[in-house]
């Protein structure tokens, strides 16, 4: 490609950007022009957030959002927006405020699933995610040693007021070919591994769009688990979503 895309990656709650470092490696080597920023409040590493996690303790979803927004428009170009989990979910609302190229969201669902067995996040401070948690959220279908040493390389602490408004937003799941507010129509690739994270108490297995962009066309790794970013497989999730880009000449 004669000019470099690039591609904006969103991370994922308890997860540190530098848990995309592969993505951007490999993106770059394939001609983009990738960043993966963190969320505002995030220190440059994991262990270093995990230390001085008081710059987390006031962000919200708007905050998040607006912060990727101004990012976003600051990049010479259109990107492309990907991101995992509730950063999937970031990336569709945001891919029309941005004008974005296109847009992957990876095992985007509903966010109520993030929450559900995990501490309630009722004071101010930052909500850290143990080892045991942190299988139950995204480890399950690795081997315990393998999402133990996850946990230990990019689990950080969430901010409250974003766990608390995620899970007021519960049912936040995109669907291929439902109806998106997108007013910007670009490509939107949904990605989905075979083992769903829990599901809250009542809720529905599926759900619709509300307020974010829906999916064109999807790519499902059913013999994956909610970790397939992050874990050791995360290579064959990357060339699909490169394969995709290249299809639609992103």
């Amino acid at each position: 490609m004669s000019e470099r895309t690039p591609v904006v990656f969103i991370r994922d709650l308890w997860l540190h950007a530098s848990s995309w470092d592969r993505w951007v490696d490999l993106f770059t080597v394939h001609g983009y022009a990738p960043i993966a920023p963190g969320w505002p409040g995030d220190e440059p590493t994991a262990a270093g957030t995990r230390e001085r996690p008081g710059g987390l303790a006031d962000q919200g979803l708007h905050d998040v959002m607006q912060h990727y927004a101004r990012i976003a428009h600051g990049l010479d170009g259109r990107p492309v927006l990907i991101g995992y989990g509730l950063g999937g979910l970031l990336a569709l609302e945001l891919a029309g405020e941005t004008h974005a190229a296109g847009a992957v969201a990876i095992e985007a669902v509903p966010v109520s699933a993030r929450v559900a067995a995990l501490p309630r996040a009722a004071g101010r401070g930052p909500v850290a995610l143990g080892r045991e948690g942190f299988r139950v959220v995204f480890g399950g279908a690795v081997s315990r040693e393998e999402s133990d040493r996850l946990h230990d390389q990019w689990a950080i602490p969430a901010p409250p007021r974003v766990l608390r408004e995620a899970a007021e937003r519960a049912g936040l799941a995109p669907r291929p070919g439902g109806r998106g507010v997108n007013s910007v129509r670009a490509p939107v690739l949904l990605v989905t591994s075979g083992a769903s994270r829990p599901r809250a108490a009542g809720e529905p297995a599926s759900a619709g769009t509300h307020g974010a962009a829906a999916a064109d066309d999807a790519v499902g790794f059913p013999d994956r688990g909610p970790s397939l970013v992050i874990d050791g497989g995360w290579r064959l999730v990357a060339d699909s979503c490169l394969s995709w880009m290249d299809a639609h000449e992103l």
